[in-house]
């Protein structure tokens, strides 16, 4: 997903475009369901539009369809994602269209999943003509978190960190600094207000106690708040930590088995949830324990250990480094705590830039993996 930049401009046909537009209103409330956004036009005017709010409403078709009323008749339809042809937590997609008699639908993407796909072959067999986008690659990057998820069981993985301009994301270790100014401040909100989840290791928590919340530019918290989660491998902050009391949103524990019983019981008496996971399975152990529970994508605000477990268990889908323009000197500790490079060789590169921007006095840069044709 284009986290910095606009994807529209990337669809080549204009309704389609638009239900991109109205698909994306969904970001951080439809886990785990797909993104989907959905036109109705009829004489070359739009005469319904939809999209699907959260997990358990109405599919963006039938808003659509109802803010179409008797105008769906003889239309044509764009559509983000297949319409579904199963009985889910609602009823499929396709019945509705078949039954507003819409002349055409228009899809963005196939849906893989075996259970809900298959609506494109009803849609024809009720004499109604469908055809697919010339390019599907706009509507799967749209959806590439509930993609990863069905296919491998992770969530998608966004990892953020700040830092000074010689790389280093702290002053002085155990102690909070702060490293970036308000431009980057501006792209910490957009990146929460587009995930599902919010998360950090317990070590950060206890350092910097975050509220991990969205807010708007002057520091109202916006209605819609991520889920907040904090990964602990052993041991829990204690229940007066911000997430776990400010009421502004629902938090998470994501703790291994070696955690200690009585410091999540002390966390769960505060009203805050609790995943496990088995401790030998390591970071990638957590990411499937929250994929579990319907998170599609989270955002990791990571310190060094956290981004060290992460890099390497290759379980980082987009790196959003945000920096500011002041060194912090050779005192301040290392970013990654990994195992050091061959220096008898080059540096081997595992991301490549996809999106960069200037954010007031700061600078934001978005890395993603380099796949098997770009090495």
């Amino acid at each position: 997903m284009h986290l910095l930049s606009d994807a529209r401009p990337l669809v080549g046909e204009r309704w389609l475009s638009r239900a991109l537009d109205l698909a994306m209103r969904g970001l951080g409330t439809v886990s785990p369901n797909p993104l989907v956004g959905a036109v109705i036009v009829k004489d070359g005017e739009v005469v319904g539009e939809g999209w699907h709010e959260r997990a358990g409403d109405a599919h963006a078709e039938v808003r659509a369809l109802e803010a179409a009323g008797d105008h769906a008749a003889g239309s044509d339809v764009y559509v983000t994602l297949e319409p579904c042809n199963h009985i889910g937590r609602t009823p499929p997609c396709t019945n509705a269209l078949i039954k507003a008699g819409v002349a055409r639908v228009v899809i963005g993407m196939a849906d893989p999943n075996e259970i809900a796909g298959g609506g494109a072959r009803r849609l024809r067999e009720a004499g109604i003509e469908v055809r697919f986008a010339d390019d599907p690659a706009p509507f799967e990057e749209l959806n590439e978190a509930w993609l990863k998820r069905l296919r491998t069981g992770l969530p998608w993985t966004r990892v953020k960190v700040a830092l000074s301009l010689d790389g280093k994301a702290s002053l002085m270790a155990g102690r909070r600094a702060r490293m970036t100014g308000p431009g980057a401040a501006g792209v910490t909100r957009r990146l929460r207000a587009l995930s599902t989840a919010v998360g950090v290791g317990a070590a950060t928590l206890t350092v910097d106690d975050p509220g991990l919340t969205v807010r708007a530019g002057d520091g109202t918290p916006l209605d819609r708040q991520p889920l907040r989660v904090v990964f602990s491998r052993t041991s829990v902050p204690r229940p007066e930590r911000t997430v776990f009391t400010d009421s502004l949103g629902p938090s998470l524990v994501v703790a291994s088995d070696r955690t200690d019983d009585a410091q999540l019981d002390a966390v769960r008496a505060a009203g805050v949830g609790v995943a496990r996971y088995v401790y030998a399975e390591g970071i990638r152990g957590a990411l499937r324990a929250l994929a579990a529970e319907g998170v599609d994508d989270v955002l990791v605000e990571a310190g060094p250990g956290m981004l060290t477990a992460l890099w390497e268990a290759r379980a980082i889908d987009e790196l959003i480094v945000v920096q500011a323009g002041g060194m912090a000197g050779n005192a301040a500790p290392p970013l990654f705590l990994g195992r050091p490079a061959d220096v008898a060789g080059d540096l081997d590169v595992k991301l490549r830039a996809a999106e960069a921007v200037v954010a007031g006095d700061d600078a934001a840069v978005v890395w993603r993996p380099v796949t098997t044709e770009e090495a």
